[in-house]
């Protein structure tokens, strides 16, 4: 496979058609260096292509195919899957990729033509080198190593540190003179349960947040026996919500559920957290359309609240910026049906807190979130799903809630500007006298004339009630969804998004519609979404937003609309408010990202721009500049500037800071590390961060000199042994034949390839060169790498003709015996010649395969040793040659010939 004339590897397996062969996407996109996750039990692949990073996603479960919005036509032709990879005919595979492939059946070749830039391209030169160097053809895994990711009893901690302190001009917009602050998170196995801890400092180093939750998880629903639980969690966690009624919520207390991780309900929005530290922003983009970005975490984690999604699969990438110029990408496809379940299968979620209560309980004294009167009172939700039909599934749950108050009285506007503060607006709250209320609901999903149909009803014991009615379908090719719910005697649903529900409600609609349109000549993925919600005293609150991206020369733009209409009981509100993002990686060095927001109605007037540059100078250092600009005072403005060194040991950014408006200054150091703890030494380790939020991988290669599998005294360590994926990048192992990953994070599964082209002798035995990972936070899972010497012995099998020449012959099975009974087994070509690879050091014995040799009455004339020396030396073809017994004459025993 070549391309630019230079040869990316000497030999890939393909099948089929030479004119349109099946090739493995996987190797192919690791040759490509494509940020590509080719998941075969899963049936899907998962990626992220070019400078404006691009998404590729197949999943061949529900039969889509995506570049970006474009949808792809796949076949099942196109396809084929193993289980350890996934193989595309080079014709689907130019639909997907921005390549060309050109395939010469007679030279057995393919040359590739690049249609835009490919991140391999800057290092061809390098892996020619590197290619030429080993002489080692490129080969993909031909098996997946699976680690074991069981729960332990107990598990030293490992730590993530960040701790940041600086000194300024004590202005009011950037807090005291001299800022101390600190995020500390950890993460282990107790009880066999994982845990996850966190606890962090306000700006003068004064603890003020803090949570701990051990939850336990089974992708197949292993837990608790018949109850076939998927995940259980103890400590700070989240309630689940019904579709009318409560919403999820924050506390200290227990939650159950059997329902399954990656699917949820048409009708139903999402809440999406994860871990956020200082200094970070991230980005919400839901199949390729931006929705949101925050940078100012709550309690160490980001929060995005009330996510909708559409019919089918759907693509949600939460994209993290760090201040040391990091950008990483936590992808989740979720499947989004209309909740329905198979005939008798059952479903439920339980959860009971006492709400917005932490297990360990810090004052915030700057913090300006509203406590309501209700916190530390009894939360309790539950829910049940059960197929009565293969198109009915019937719904009923039941809350306890202590009252209607809210829980917070802050709101957070955010843009995605990582040089601006966040604008935080507290209002009033508005608390109800209404006592504590136990809500029953029931309702059923089925599919009407094509739509998926959701009925619900509900009640509560202060005499409200509610009814509701979803449709969700395709209409013109655009996914709509539309829900309306009306509601009586002061029923409280806290479902609606911007709903003051300390109000009593009189209705709510809500509308949505997903889709692609012709834009310039180029498919652009729209989200449309409205509410309408009216209020008992007359208020009718509208709100919409509408979102849209799309790639244009290298560049990934975003744009969007935000519009806000109260009017009726006093209110007159009216408001219409855009933004507009691009964001590119420019020659996979420069990444760039800018951001204008601006106000339409009630003046049309630009609010805030800002832009941020990153540059990789190398591995190990970079540079990042920003600025901020408040346009509606151009006299203030937001300079930052910061230096990054990363280490094996953690990174350190030193940063600068000045605001024109009241020409403040400040200077600060951040260092983050982690603290990894060393099982074999019995002590902790300065790392770099990861392994207190997510899984982490002690790599070991070594030579196993006995082969029985494992390291014993005196076997050398293997240098060079380079891991690769995960979110990790690149560790290569040392002297000893050690190396540490971090960064797998805390997905289902995360996938890492092996790679031995560094090697001085890259002619050895290995285990699979996949490795696949369940991490989970604080987990450090030990991979023994074993690795053998091996080499190669070319083998002839003469046959000597009545003339006294000898002949190659074609077609013999002939076995290499070691001493110890390994086999290995080869068939000869057409000249007699049978090429034995992979062969561990030691003596070889050549023999026929004994049922073709006694049916060919074959033997050898001379036993034939070959000693393979296992240095990555040359060793001499042998030759052997064989002879055919004379055939037994033909016997016919009493009979009388033929007259």
């Amino acid at each position: 496979m070549e391309i630019d004339k230079l040869t990316l590897t000497e030999g890939l397996a393909a099948y089929g058609e030479p004119d349109d062969p099946l090739i493995p996407f996987g190797e192919l996109s690791r040759l490509l260096e494509y940020d590509v996750d080719v998941l075969p039990n899963e049936r899907r692949i998962v990626g992220r292509l070019g400078e404006a990073r691009t998404s590729l996603i197949v999943d061949l479960a529900t039969g889509t195919a995506r570049v970006g919005a474009k949808a792809i036509p796949l076949s099942p032709a196109d396809v084929a899957v193993t289980p350890t990879e996934i193989y595309l005919r080079a014709s689907a595979v130019q639909r997907l990729l921005p390549l060309t492939m050109k395939v010469d059946r007679e030279a057995l070749d393919i040359v590739i033509t690049p249609l835009a830039l490919l991140p391999v391209q800057s290092r061809l030169e390098r892996l020619a080198r590197d290619r030429q160097a080993s002489g080692r053809p490129g080969s993909g895994p031909e098996s997946v190593l699976k680690a074991p990711s069981g729960y332990q009893a107990f598990t030293m901690p490992n730590f993530d540190v960040s701790l940041s302190l600086g000194a300024g001009s004590g202005s009011t917009t950037q807090g005291p003179q001299y800022p101390l602050q600190y995020e500390l998170r950890a993460g282990g196995d107790l009880a066999y349960m994982g845990y996850k801890a966190y606890v962090s400092s306000d700006q003068r180093g004064v603890p003020s947040s803090a949570r701990i939750t051990l939850e336990r998880r089974s992708l197949e629903g292993h837990l608790l026996g018949p109850l076939h639980a998927r995940d259980i969690s103890f400590g700070d966690v989240f309630t689940p919500g019904l579709t009318i009624g409560p919403h999820s919520l924050e506390g200290r207390g227990f939650t159950l559920s059997t329902v399954p991780l990656d699917t949820t309900n048409i009708f139903n929005r999402i809440d999406l957290r994860g871990e956020l530290p200082i200094g970070y922003d991230v980005e919400l983009y839901i199949n390729d359309v931006l929705q949101s970005g925050q940078n100012t975490p709550n309690k160490g984690r980001y929060e995005f609240l009330n996510v909708p999604l559409q019919r089918g699969v759907n693509v949600i990438r939460i994209v993290t910026y760090g201040p040391h110029g990091e950008r990483s990408e936590d992808t989740r496809v979720v499947n989004v049906g209309g909740g329905q379940l198979e005939k008798g299968e059952m479903t439920f979620e339980f959860g009971a807190v006492q709400q917005e209560k932490s297990v360990i309980n810090l004052t915030d004294t700057s913090g300006t979130d509203f406590i309501s009167p209700d916190a530390g009172k009894l939360r309790a939700v539950g829910t049940v799903n059960y197929g009565l039909t293969t198109l009915i599934t019937l719904s009923a749950g039941v809350g306890f809630i202590p009252s209607t108050t809210s829980s917070t009285a802050t709101s957070t506007t955010t843009s995605i500007d990582p040089t601006l503060p966040p604008v935080t607006t507290t209002a009033p709250a508005k608390i109800s006298t209404e006592t504590a209320r136990t809500v029953y609901t029931a309702g059923a999903r089925t599919s009407l004339f094509g739509f998926l149909t959701q009925l619900d009803v509900g009640g509560d014991t202060n005499g409200g009630s509610a009814e509701g009615i979803g449709l969700a379908g395709q209409v013109l090719g655009v996914s709509t969804v539309l829900r309306y719910l009306q509601f009586q005697g002061g029923f409280v649903d806290e479902n609606g998004p911007s709903v003051d529900f300390t109000r009593p409600l009189a209705s709510r609609g809500e509308l949505s519609f997903d889709g692609n349109s012709q834009i310039f000549g180029r498919v652009v993925p729209l989200s449309l979404h409205g509410t309408r919600t009216v209020y008992e005293d007359g208020e009718i609150d509208i709100t919409g937003s509408i979102r849209g991206s799309a790639t244009l020369a290298s560049i990934l733009f975003s744009a969007g609309f935000d519009y806000t209409n109260n009017y009726g009981a006093g209110a007159s509100v009216n408001t219409l408010s855009g933004f507009f993002t691009g964001s590119t990686y420019r020659d996979f060095k420069w990444q760039i990202r800018s951001t204008l927001d601006y106000d339409i109605v009630p003046d049309f007037k630009p609010r805030a721009l800002a832009i941020t540059v990153d540059r990789d100078l190398s591995d190990k250092a970079s540079l990042r500049f920003g600025i901020g600009e408040e346009l509606n005072d151009f006299k203030s403005f937001n300079v930052t500037a910061s230096a990054i060194v990363r280490t094996h040991l953690g990174d350190l950014s030193l940063t600068s800071d000045y605001n024109n408006a009241d020409h403040s200054w400040q200077l600060g150091a951040q260092v983050n590390f982690g603290l990894a703890y060393d099982g074999a030494k019995n002590r902790y380790g300065v790392v770099r961060a990861g392994p207190g939020t997510g899984g982490s991988m002690a790599f070991h290669a070594f030579i196993d000199k006995n082969g029985n599998g494992k390291w014993d005294p005196g076997e050398p360590g293997v240098p060079n042994v380079v891991i690769e994926g995960g979110g990790a990048g690149k560790v290569v192992t040392d002297a000893n034949g050690r190396a540490f990953v971090t960064g797998l994070g805390a997905g289902p599964t995360t996938r890492l390839t092996v790679n031995l082209d560094r090697l001085d002798n890259p002619s050895v035995k290995s285990p699979p060169l996949a490795l696949q990972l369940s991490p989970r936070a604080g987990q450090i899972v030990n991979i023994e790498f074993p690795m053998q010497p091996t080499g190669e012995v070319m083998v002839r099998i003469l046959l000597r003709r009545p003339d006294g020449n000898r002949i190659g012959i074609s077609g013999v099975s002939a076995q290499l015996v070691a001493d110890g009974g390994r086999i290995a087994e080869a068939k000869t070509e057409f000249d007699g010649s049978a090429s034995f690879e992979d062969l561990t050091a030691g003596v070889y014995h050549l023999q026929l395969d004994p049922e073709q040799a006694k049916r060919l009455r074959m033997h050898l004339t001379a036993p034939l040793a070959v000693t393979i020396k296992g240095d990555g030396g040359f060793t001499p073809d042998a030759t052997a040659e064989v002879t055919f017994d004379p055939r037994p004459q033909d016997e016919d025993k009493g009979s009388k010939p033929v007259e």
